[in-house]
């Protein structure tokens, strides 16, 4: 038996992470994963992105942003 244990999936959102970023992902208990998260090293700060499937079920499965926290004081001007 040759059972796959990942699928072709791919990161759309903001740019640089996640602008069309094709990705390789773990099935879990069989199943495409619903939620990912990717966290990025950029400055010092660490950035990490959610993103969550839709419902397409062809390969690559896109995963769409939907949230964003950084770890560095926030770079507001006045």
């Amino acid at each position: 038996m040759n059972e796959r244990t990942t699928y072709r999936a791919v990161l759309l959102g903001p740019n640089p992470i996640g602008a069309g970023e094709p990705v390789e992902l773990k099935f879990v208990d069989g199943k495409h994963q619903d939620t990912i998260v990717v966290s990025v090293e950029e400055d010092g700060e660490t950035i990490t992105r959610t993103y969550r499937k839709g419902a397409e079920t062809a390969e690559p499965i896109p995963y769409r942003f939907v949230d964003e926290e950084d770890s560095g004081p926030p770079n507001v001007q006045n």
